[in-house]
This record gives C-alpha cells, sequence and structure tokens, in this order.
C-alpha cells in the first residue's frame, strides 16, 4: 500500500502532466499539501510518471489517498478531494486570462481549455458521467434524446416551487450557483467547491460568470450565472444578455429556464442560464409555418413538439423587436379553446422558455410559449406531463427536456431491469410485482409491452423494446406542455395568437 507522501508526490506530478502546474508553484503546492494531509516529509522513493501522464482523471491517484489516509489513522473525508485538486490547479484569475486569450485565437478554443481542465481536475465528474444511460430514437421528423442521469435525484415541482418565497438568505454561500462556491470548502449538505474555475463576463452591463456543469447532460454542459443573487425572470433584457452572450461565444447555444415553477427549471431563486456545444435535438427542426418574412428577419412555428416560435435574422435589433413583441402578448394572452389562462387572481401562468444561438452571422432565438395554469383535471400542471407518464417523469420539464434533451431519474436503470426480466422470460407475471415492490407503477407499461410483444426475448430485444417506450413517453410528454397542440384546434389557436402580436 502506497503510503500519503508518496500519493503528494504522485499528484504534484499529475498537476505537471494535466493541471498547468509549474515547476516553481509545485514546490509551494507540496508543502501546502503535506501540512494539509499532516505529513512531516516528502517521499524520497520513485513514482509511475509514465502511468501518471496517461491518466485521463485523478480517480486511481484519489482511491490511493483515501487508502493511505485509512490506513495511517482513518482521517479521510471526501471533501478534501476538491480542495487538493484545487490546489493543484491554476488560480481563478489565471484560468480567466488564459480563457480570454485562447478565445481571442480562436471562437471556442478558451472555453475548450476550461472544459479540458475541468474534467483534469475531477470537477467535471466525468467517471460518474461515463456511467449514465444515453440513447436517441429517431421519429418520422424530429428525433429524442434521453439519458438516465445516475447522479441526479428526483425533485419534486412543490419543493423547487418553495424556493421562490425564500426571501431571507442567511447561509454561506446563499446557493449552489453562486460566486462565493469559489474555493468554497463544502460541508455535509453543500458539496465541495475547491476545484471549480469560471470565466466572468458581462452582459447588459451586470457581472456574471460562466462555468462548466459537474454533472453534465451534454457536451460542454455550461452554466452561465448571475453574480446578483435574486430571482429567475423572464424579460426583454433577457432576449439581449442572451443574444450578447453568443456574440461573446458564438460556437454555444444559450438558453434560460422559465421564471414559473412547473415550467422552470430546478433552481428558481438564482438567476442563471444553461448553454453548451451540443445541438440539441430542437435545433434540427425545420419550419412548420411562417408567420412573418421579409429581407431582415423570419418569423416561423417551427415543427417541434411543444409550441416553439423562432426568429431569425442577421440584425440583432430585429430579433429582440419581434421577441419583445411575442413575449408582451403572450404573458397576458387568454385562449378558453386551448385552455390558456394568463392570470388568476393577479398570480401570472404564461411566461417564455428563450434559446439563442448564433449560426454564422445569424441570430436564431427560440421561443418556447409556457402556461403553469392547474385545475381539477391536471392538479400538477395542464401544460405539464400529465399523470399516465408519471411513473417515468414527474419533475418539471425545463429547458433541456422541453429541447428534446430528456434527463431520467436514476431508479430507472433498476426498475427497468425487472421489465427486461419480465420480457426474457416466460414465467408468470404477477409473482414479479410481488417480488419487486417498485414495478408497480410501471404495470401499464409491463402490460403494454407484453400486449404488443412476444415474450422470451434476447436481452437486447427486451432492452430495444424498453428504450423505445421511453422515448415515445418523452415525446409525448413534450406533446403535453405544448399550449398550441398540433390538431384543428391548436392549429387554429396559435394562428389566433400570432395574428394578436400583428402577424
Amino acid at each position: 500500500m502506497k503510503t500519503v507522501n508518496q500519493v503528494i508526490e504522485e499528484l504534484i506530478y499529475y498537476g505537471k502532466c494535466h493541471l498547468d502546474l509549474n515547476d516553481l508553484d509545485a514546490v509551494y503546492v507540496r508543502n501546502e499539501l503535506l501540512d494539509y494531509l499532516n505529513e512531516d516529509n516528502v517521499y524520497k522513493g520513485e513514482i509511475d510518471k509514465e502511468k501518471i501522464s496517461s491518466l485521463k482523471v485523478a480517480d486511481v491517484l484519489l482511491n490511493d489517498l483515501k487508502e493511505a489516509l485509512e490506513s495511517r489513522d482513518g482521517s479521510y473525508d471526501s471533501l478534501i478531494e476538491a480542495r487538493i485538486l484545487g490546489l493543484l490547479s491554476p488560480m481563478p484569475s489565471i484560468v480567466a486570462n488564459k480563457v480570454y486569450e485562447l478565445e481571442k485565437e480562436e471562437k471556442g478554443k478558451g472555453l475548450d481549455y476550461l472544459f479540458n481542465l475541468s474534467i483534469s481536475n475531477n470537477y467535471i465528474q466525468k467517471t460518474a458521467i461515463d456511467k449514465n444511460i444515453y440513447f436517441k430514437k429517431d421519429f418520422d421528423d424530429n428525433f429524442i434524446e434521453v439519458t438516465i442521469n445516475l447522479s441526479k435525484p428526483e425533485k419534486k415541482n412543490s419543493d423547487i416551487a418553495k424556493l421562490l418565497k425564500v426571501q431571507k438568505v442567511d447561509k454561506y454561500p446563499s446557493c449552489q450557483l453562486c460566486i462565493e462556491n469559489l474555493g468554497y470548502k463544502g460541508r455535509s449538505d453543500h458539496p465541495s467547491r475547491g476545484n471549480i474555475r469560471i470565466v466572468p463576463l458581462k452582459l447588459n452591463g451586470e457581472d456574471w460568470f460562466l462555468q462548466y456543469s459537474p454533472y453534465a447532460y451534454f457536451d460542454h454542459h455550461a452554466i452561465i450565472i448571475n453574480y446578483s443573487h435574486h430571482n429567475m425572470v423572464i424579460d426583454h433584457l433577457t432576449f439581449k444578455k442572451l443574444l450578447e452572450f453568443v456574440d461573446q461565444y458564438p460556437t454555444f447555444f444559450v438558453g434560460s429556464n422559465a421564471d414559473l415553477p412547473i415550467v422552470g427549471g430546478s433552481i428558481l431563486n438564482h438567476e442563471h442560464y444553461q448553454g453548451g456545444l451540443h445541438l440539441l435535438p430542437v435545433f434540427y427542426s425545420k419550419d412548420r409555418k411562417v408567420y412573418y418574412q421579409d429581407q431582415n428577419v423570419k418569423v416561423s412555428l417551427i415543427n417541434w413538439y411543444n409550441t416553439v416560435i423562432r426568429i431569425e435574422s442577421t440584425s440583432k435589433d430585429a430579433v429582440l423587436k419581434e421577441a419583445n413583441k411575442i413575449f408582451d402578448e403572450w404573458i397576458k394572452y387568454d385562449d378558453e379553446k386551448c385552455s390558456i389562462v394568463s392570470f388568476t387572481d393577479g398570480v401570472r401562468h404564461s411566461t417564455i422558455t428563450p434559446i439563442a444561438r448564433k449560426i454564422n452571422d445569424v441570430y436564431s432565438l427560440n421561443l418556447i410559449l409556457r402556461n403553469n395554469l392547474t385545475n381539477e383535471m391536471y392538479p400538477d400542471g395542464i401544460f405539464h406531463a400529465h399523470k399516465e407518464y408519471f411513473h417515468i417523469k414527474q419533475e418539471g420539464i425545463g429547458l433541456i427536456e422541453a429541447m428534446g434533451l430528456f434527463i431520467l431519474p436514476p431508479r430507472l436503470k433498476r426498475e427497468m431491469s425487472y421489465i427486461s426480466e419480465i420480457l426474457t422470460s416466460d414465467d408468470e407475471v404477477e409473482p414479479y410485482f410481488e417480488k419487486y415492490p417498485d414495478l408497480e407503477k410501471h404495470r401499464d407499461m409491463v402490460n403494454t409491452l407484453i400486449s404488443n410483444n412476444r415474450r422470451n426475448l434476447t436481452e437486447e430485444e427486451a432492452d430495444r423494446l424498453i428504450k423505445d417506450y421511453l422515448a415515445d413517453t418523452c415525446k409525448n410528454i413534450l406533446k403535453n406542455t405544448a399550449v398550441f397542440k398540433d390538431d384543428e384546434n391548436g392549429r387554429l389557436g396559435i394562428d389566433r395568437f400570432m395574428k394578436k402580436v400583428g402577424y
């Protein structure tokens, strides 16, 4: 077994190979680590430099450190990992300046540097991410991407909504998005952020910063966060800030979750956007109907499962003009035939999920119309996943899922394995429900798969059927969220709304 000071020396060399640690700083960091880990002497022996230089992540070294500390005095605490890798990484200001310089050389190069650094210093949890289940399904004119994210707990919409009601911030950091997290040691109910690195930026003259998501849902999944801790907001300035972001970082898309419960994301008490390199399914959708087009701007309804209006122009001002018109009309728009009510007792129900891209010189702003009204039939939301789909997905459909990438809860990996057992056998089905109580919520799914297919399937065949069912469910959930359905009533409804806007 390795000693603690031996692992320190290996971590130092890892920092030199993967984290831009130079020889001068290595002397300083070595002494910091010796002090932090209560070691008096440096390691004098040889280390396997070739092996360390070939590592993509630091997991094996962290495991060695854990074993060494537990063997020495049982002093291991998982919170120290981020602190140690933070010490091995360049200081935040150095990282930010390097991102700026690399972006000047080539757009996207600086963001790539930050992304790769964040993997190497374990801020982006690549080992955990690689265990997630991912697949996609093509439909006639679109496709859906699905992940079963093994590290993301399910949240209830009621718990998410409570965040908006909390006005007094009496803890440090105020939340997991605040700038205060930079270098924070962590605690039992708050992750360590010793290894996080960010890029400050300005949006509409305000201080914001970009960081990567530690449990990325897609390639280069970034979070763009306001320095100020205040609730999510969607207004005219939101559209302006999103377009300013893609001016600065045109290789990324950027979007905002809506600012209301049910149709918003899982964090509503701190204004932030999300973006990245990955092209989500909605971006591939074509026009269903063009409502306005001249030499300067085009406004169209796209052929997607929920209601998305796309505005395209080489003029930022032209895009903003049309977006503001649509937003101003939508938040006060009522349509009884489509169950759309904008306000009840002074409480607003309508909002927008906006997503911006810059394709060469063309600005593209996608506006997803949202409404969080509830009624007796749909107490969780009329335009939310309906109850028959709760066994798969019950949380609000936020920005990423509204764009066609579903993040399903980790329980499904286990529960779908039970269904696979049923499909690959010819045993009586009912004993499975007794053996696996979690299966009860999926009884309709099991019955459907059995009635539509033979049993005694191979594992590969069962896996395909289950994944197809999950993707079909996700598509149907997106249709639930459409404020104007793709039927005669919905098509007449969107025409009425667009005419009201002035198209």
